[in-house]
């Protein structure tokens, strides 16, 4: 059969053992009405034929005639059609094989698929056999059709299995890939929106989407004509390309204000002018865009690989090695859209995929990359947290060892303080005693003398064995040390007058207790040693503001300024009790009068806050400030 078939049509057909492709056709244009053959008109044609060439700006639908011989009618052939742009019908014998279901706008969108028919027995005709193809499309989206193959079953049923994976499964595991990637991408740039390359990736696969959609799209649905699905598809394209750019160059960690801001107003441009094209205009119009657009993504691509070449990183190579085929494949189909090659067949949409790998497989390198690079932080920061740690707790045992220190140190002070303020007073005014008239002591007094130094002593010792929590009275603190010291004053024939007022109600722990009772002993003390006085007066008056202690004598005064500079151990030791206490010591001496003066400030109780009658006030100062007074007390030291 195939021989007779090469000796019928030796010079309108390709043939091979086992089918013939036809080369050489008849076309004329069709007459009105449209589903029926024209009787004038025929012209020869090769194919593929693109009509628009020879009838320009012709939108309908045009017949293509082919005839064969056949000398066996008992067996089976089969026909295949490469592809028909835009919609079509075919004929056998005057018998309707295959018809699209729109062959007038909206048009069905069969230019990519090939088409494979079963002719049995009864269609054919022994002799001559006349195949007719109607196709319906617009002269601006390359109208016509492909090429035409009759013959062996098997043969013909394997080459369109072959052609249909290659324009449409193919076509469709491709945009399952671009969808699926710029899903993924799309939610890690939805979390981490910092990371520019993931949201420019997201936007090229969705625009990519788009434009691959077109290979395998029946229908311009959502649209109502061809033209806005085309218009669609050309604005996708150039919205692919920008975004492309602007992917390549945040990948490359880099920012070009001007360059990017003219790449947007082109792609508005293009978008506005696509838009408002006439269907007279629109293949000229989509041919520029695709021009420029090409040419936008190429110099991406090349500039891509120079930068690649400089800066040898493995993922860069990684992603130049699939720019490289996309732009061959790119090229390729450029030149068959622009009608320089026939060929029908468009590999973009094939090599897309091979580049969303690529690019998500250096993306995901980079995520990998970054993530490893926050664990080995997380290890160094780890380690340094171990070590500051272990720092810590080296310089925490040093504080805790120095601050015993301190406070041995402190207690140590305390003591003789205690010891000078207390029982040394008590020393030096019944030494002052005994060397003054050591005859007229009477046994009774001389035993009053040690039972004061008894009191004195135990005194220190339960201050420094103990910390009692309880409140005293400082009016009953003061009772016994204001009768003992006014005997002391009248033995050394010295006045010793006193005005206490407004403490009844005034409470102190044991600590302040003394620390009041040490000062004004310390204070008068000073007073019967150094002053050489004939009077001296004590105010204690408490009032809402707190404790006012005030200790004036008529002696011979000192130079303040001198003891300033030099205070003696009793000086010290009064400025660290009044510290303590969180209240302020003063001192003015002159010829003929010397006073000093204390004032601790009043802390209330809950009960007084709230207005009570029997609430109690306290004075004294915090932890804090008895620190800080031993602390200053230890450097005067």
């Amino acid at each position: 059969m195939a021989f007779a078939l090469l000796q019928a049509n030796a010079a309108n057909a390709r043939t091979s053992p086992s089918f013939v492709t036809f080369t050489h056709v008849e076309a004329a244009r069709a007459a009105q009405p449209a589903d029926t053959p024209p009787a004038t008109g025929w012209v020869a044609v090769s194919l593929p034929d693109d009509w628009s060439q020879r009838w320009s700006g012709f939108d309908g639908d045009v017949w293509y005639r082919l005839t064969w011989q056949q000398t066996d009618t008992t067996r089976p052939i089969a026909l295949m059609l490469d592809y028909l742009n835009m919609a079509g019908a075919v004929y056998l014998n005057g018998t309707l094989l295959m018809r699209d279901p729109h062959l007038a706008e909206p048009l069905t969108r069969a230019w990519n698929t090939p088409r494979h028919q079963l002719l049995a027995p009864p269609l054919l005709h022994e002799g001559t056999n006349t195949l007719l193809v109607r196709v319906a499309g617009q002269a601006a989206y390359q109208p016509g059709l492909g090429p035409v193959s009759i013959g062996d079953p098997a043969m013909i049923a394997a080459r369109f299995e072959g052609d249909y994976w290659l324009r449409h499964d193919l076509q469709l595991f491709s945009l399952a890939i671009t969808a699926t990637l710029g899903c993924f991408f799309l939610s890690l740039w939805l979390m981490r929106r910092q990371e520019a390359p993931y949201g420019w990736f997201t936007l090229m696969s969705l625009a990519w989407g788009w434009v691959a959609l077109n290979q395998v799209a029946t229908t311009p649905w959502p649209f109502a004509t061809t033209d806005g699905w085309e218009a669609a598809n050309s604005i996708a394209l150039i919205v692919y390309s920008a975004s492309f750019t602007m992917f390549v160059t945040r990948f490359c960690e880099r920012r070009l204000p001007r360059i990017e801001a003219a790449l947007w107003v082109l792609v508005a441009c293009g978008t506005v002018a696509m838009l408002m094209t006439p269907h007279s205009h629109m293949n000229a119009m989509r041919a520029a865009l695709t021009i420029v657009q090409a040419c936008v993504y190429f110099t991406t691509c090349f500039a891509y690989l120079v930068f690649t070449w400089r800066s040898r990183r493995t993922d860069h190579r990684i992603l130049s090695f699939c720019i490289a085929i996309f732009v061959a494949a790119g090229t390729h189909d450029l030149l068959s859209f622009l009608g320089i090659l026939s060929d029908n067949r468009y590999y973009t949409a094939l090599t897309s995929q091979l580049l969303s790998i690529g690019m998500a497989l250096v993306l995901a390198w980079r995520f990998v990359a970054n993530l490893r690079g926050i664990e080995q932080f997380n290890d160094r920061l780890t380690a340094r947290i171990k070590a500051a740690c272990a720092e810590l707790e080296t310089t925490l045992q040093r504080q805790h060892t120095l601050e015993v220190a301190n406070a041995r140190l402190g207690e140590r002070l305390n003591l003789a303080h205690d010891l000078h303020d207390g029982l040394g007073g008590t020393l030096v005014s019944s030494i002052a005693t005994l060397e003054r008239a050591p005859q007229d002591i009477a046994p009774e007094q001389f035993l009053s003398i040690l039972k004061e130094l008894r009191d004195d002593l135990r005194i220190i010792i339960d201050t420094a064995s103990s910390h009692q929590s309880g409140e005293y009275s400082l009016d009953a603190q003061i009772g016994p040390l204001r009768h003992r010291l006014t005997r002391l004053f009248e033995c050394h024939r010295i006045e010793c007058h006193w005005s206490v007022s407004g403490i009844e109600q005034c409470y102190l722990p044991a600590s302040h207790s003394l620390d009041v009772m040490r000062t004004l002993q310390e204070a008068l003390t000073n007073v019967l040693k150094h002053s050489q006085a004939s009077r001296v007066d004590v105010d204690l008056h408490g009032d809402n503001a707190g404790v006012r202690l005030v200790v004036k004598d008529n002696g011979v005064g000192f130079d303040p300024d001198a003891l300033a500079e030099h205070p003696g151990t009793g000086m010290r030791s009064m400025r660290a009790r009044v510290r303590r206490l969180g209240g302020t010591l003063n001192v003015r001496s002159t010829q003929g009068s010397t006073v000093l003066s204390v004032h601790f400030p009043r802390e209330k109780t809950p009960s007084q806050e709230g207005g009570g009658e029997a609430g109690v006030a306290r004075t004294g100062g915090s932890p804090a400030t008895s620190a800080s007074a031993t602390a200053d007390e230890t450097t005067t030291s």
